[in-house]
């Protein structure tokens, strides 16, 4: 595969000391993040789209007892995910985990919505985190965004890889 040859070609080049430990790191995983990589395009260009057009307002939320408002930003993320979601499950079982034996389609679909939605749970929260820390940031959402998708990341692999698409 051509992104796993580019990834040996990369550790090569790296100090020979950290050249067995990059060797480690489990090729479904180099697929995975570079699927993410291209989800993450999808989910930014859905969202940057969404707030610069979208005539989104602030929203004043009562939810379990907390109040807070979701900014337009936030609201955009409700969209622009799922949207990404959908663009990464096909390419995740197309391409990173085709190898697997092939679920019946409504059980890989429902078992890589769960993964994605504790993910997207991480990935969002921490998004909305970052927007809340720091509110100048509303106006340029690919920095919360990256954090959110480094957060979903780590845990959507896992998921994905040992329950969605198990060998």
């Amino acid at each position: 595969m051509p992104i796993d040859r580019l990834f040996n070609a990369a550790v090569s080049v790296m100090p020979a000391p950290l050249q067995p430990l990059l060797r480690r790191i489990d090729p479904d995983f180099i697929r995975f993040a570079a699927v993410g990589a291209a989800g993450f395009l999808v989910d930014l260009a859905v969202l940057t789209v969404l707030v610069h057009f979208a005539d989104y307002k602030p929203e004043q939320v009562d939810l379990f007892g907390f109040s807070f408002t979701l900014s337009p930003a936030m609201q955009a993320r409700f969209i622009s995910f799922p949207i990404a979601v959908a663009a990464t499950w096909m390419l995740n079982r197309n391409w990173t985990f085709k190898e697997a034996p092939k679920r019946p389609i409504l059980t890989e679909i429902s078992s890589y919505l769960a993964v994605q939605g504790s993910g997207g749970i991480a990935n969002v929260g921490a998004y909305c985190l970052v927007l809340a820390l720091v509110p100048p940031l509303q106006a340029w959402p690919v920095i919360p965004l990256v954090a959110g998708s480094a957060v979903g990341l780590c845990l959507t692999f896992v998921g994905s890889k040992y329950w969605a698409f198990r060998s």
